[in-house]
């Protein structure tokens, strides 16, 4: 009965660690994908703040 009892924990532990494993693999993923939105947002709210390239943007009187 030890022999079954061990190979029972044995194989219970292995499945742990697999399972173990797969959610590390899955918070890692999870976390680059965050990351990556970071970036596009920050990329994308940096293109919003750029300056207007030269002669746009003002204001002209055109009164005669």
């Amino acid at each position: 009965m030890t022999a079954l009892d061990t190979a029972s924990l044995a194989a219970g532990a292995a499945t742990l660690q697999g399972a173990a494993f797969s959610q590390q693999i899955a918070t890692l993923a999870v976390r680059r994908q965050l990351d990556a939105e970071r970036d596009v947002a920050g990329l994308v709210a940096q293109a919003a703040t750029a300056p207007a390239p030269p002669g746009q943007g003002q204001v002209l009187d055109i009164r005669v």
